[in-house]
């Protein structure tokens, strides 16, 4: 990167992570970086206090993206990134532009999709009116049992118990009785994420407002008054609000895994792409939260300060999880480190961070809070009631909690029968491909060609880091990618899903599905042992299984 001129870094994105990267930069490297903005929306929306904004106790406010960017030192150019040239430094938008770079953050978001067929999806305040549908069918007794449904254990599931308890309070308040509440969701306990103190507060807080919290449940799809669970249990329901399921933007020339997300190392740089660099909801980091996403951009503005002779020492990317979580009376503060040894977690009612704003960034909220007047205060004690508590975490989250592995459980329920199912050794392809990381689009396809298969699995050394198919290779000729220089492991899918050879036929079928991804690396005892298509696995299973019951 050059050091003799200002650097131009460019960030993709008009979030959380997008702000807090251009004012770590500026702060970090002052007049030594030109930063430039490029997002699609003239506006930033604070959006942590959505889940408030039907009951009308908050909004979600937003303000002049342009007049932040000034702001923070930056400029601001509009539009969508669609692609990235890492060998020319350039990144290109949808509309066919393009915009050269020293360094890129991608910082993009994720997009919002419904996760639970037949539910109320709440992505936010453009889903204010429909939750306020529910509220008002309430209100006039035409629903009375209402659920609350989480999709998946790994992901952000505030949201969910925000507006539980909100709409508890909203009952009371309003003098309706007989509404019956719950809620479901696929952690072993609520609020998993944050540890036993957070999660015994909030599970006696849940009980004392009367809302029935099934946990370890993974709801499937709601139809005709029934919420159906992985397992073929069922909750009764007169309506639901669900979470939504988040998949990756699609941005060529990037890694990206099965679901569209961009996976990084702990100091937020992209696999095989020199100087770019990917924060926030973009990432494959399982959980989409804004106080991560600011954390993750902060990593990345350390690692080009550095790299442009700051000073810096880059640290590494050590996720603490803060939440606020709005219960209709006094809000509950909650705070833990994602770490091996994440020291004390505790939960209270005073603020345990400073500002006191659901969205915690070392730049960014105190930014905000300027600007709009808010007052800083530097020192806040945890308050009387937190809770310290010491817990020590084996992995950064819940084991078996990720989607993948709630997927596999709810195959091999969706697949059991009195006699065995086929298997994937039956179906699969035992002549596979292997490209190196390295190698380019054209090396691929003329090995691909050859064999007369449709995929290659990419390897780097001995380990299997990515897939790479027709379509891949198709969509990167079609993106004006050069066969002869454009290397594969900037247009593999990334940390690919895999199966054992044991798995059944039909099992597969699901998870292909789910995941719309229509080949899977068969890999026994570490090592890559066949290739399974969609195709051969459905003409192999038994019986049909059902499509897009997604979480």
């Amino acid at each position: 990167m050059k050091r003799n001129a200002p650097s131009h870094v460019l960030i993709a994105g008009g979030g959380v992570a997008a702000l807090e990267g251009a004012l770590a930069l500026r702060a970090l490297l002052d007049e030594r970086v030109e930063v430039e903005l490029l997002a699609p929306e003239p506006m930033f929306w604070y959006r942590p206090l959505a889940s408030a904004e039907p009951f009308k106790l908050g909004e979600a406010r937003h303000f002049e993206l342009s007049a932040l960017a000034a702001a923070a030192g930056a400029t601001l150019t509009h539009g969508a990134l669609a692609a990235v040239d890492v060998e020319r430094r350039r990144a290109r938008t949808f509309a066919g532009g393009e915009v050269p770079y020293d360094a890129l953050v991608i910082a993009c978001g994720a997009v919002p999709v419904p996760a639970v067929p037949g539910a109320v999806s709440f992505r936010g305040p453009a889903d204010t009116p429909r939750m306020q549908d529910v509220l008002e069918e309430l209100e006039r007794r035409d629903a009375r049992r209402l659920v609350f449904a989480v999709p998946a254990a790994d992901g952000w599931t505030l949201a969910a118990y925000e507006l539980a308890l909100l709409t508890a309070e909203w009952a009371e308040a309003h003098g309706l009785e007989g509404v019956e509440l719950a809620l479901v969701t696929p952690e072993e306990v609520p609020l998993q994420v944050f540890g036993p103190a957070a999660s015994a507060a909030v599970g006696r807080l849940l009980e004392r407002r009367g809302i029935v919290c099934h946990v370890g449940c993974h709801p499937l799809e709601f139809q005709e008054g029934e919420v159906l669970l992985v397992g073929g249990e069922s909750i009764a329901a007169d309506r639901v609000v669900a979470l939504p399921r988040l998949r990756g933007r699609r941005i060529d020339g990037v890694a990206q895994n099965a679901e569209g997300f961009i996976p990084v190392d702990t100091h937020a740089r992209v696999f095989g792409a020199p100087d770019v660099y990917a924060a926030g909801d973009a990432t494959s980091f399982p959980l989409k939260q804004g106080g991560i996403a600011a954390q993750q951009a902060e990593a990345a503005a350390e690692m080009i300060a550095a790299s442009l002779g700051a000073g810096v020492r880059p640290r590494p990317f050590r996720p603490v999880l803060r939440g606020l979580l709005l219960t209709g009376r006094e809000p509950l503060y909650l705070r833990r480190e994602l770490t091996w040894d994440p020291g004390t977690a505790p939960v209270g009612s005073a603020p345990l961070w400073w500002p006191p704003s659901k969205i915690v960034g070392r730049h960014l909220a105190p930014f905000l809070g300027a600007l709009s007047g808010d007052e800083a205060v530097r020192e806040l004690a945890a308050g009387e009631d937190a809770v310290p508590v010491h817990v020590e975490l084996e992995t950064p989250l819940p084991a078996g909690s990720s989607r993948f592995e709630a997927l596999l459980r709810a195959a091999d329920a969706y697949a059991a029968d009195d006699e065995p199912d086929a298997t994937a050794a039956d179906a699969m392809e035992t002549e596979i491909v292997l490209v190196g990381v390295d190698r380019t689009l054209g090396d691929a396809a003329s090995l691909i060609r050859e064999r007369d298969l449709e995929a290659a699995l990419v390897m780097d050394g001995s380990e299997v880091v990515g897939i790479i198919t027709a379509r891949d290779l198709l969509r990167a000729v079609a993106g004006r990618a050069d066969p002869a220089t454009a290397l594969v492991g900037h247009y593999m899918t990334a940390e690919p899903l895999t199966v054992p050879s044991s798995i059944s036929a039909a099992a597969a079928v699901y998870l292909m599905s789910e995941y719309g991804v229509h080949h899977l690396p068969v890999v026994d005892d570490g090592g890559p042992v066949g290739m399974l298509t969609l195709g051969d696995a459905a003409r192999v299973a038994r019986r049909r299984l059902g499509i897009g019951l997604g979480f």
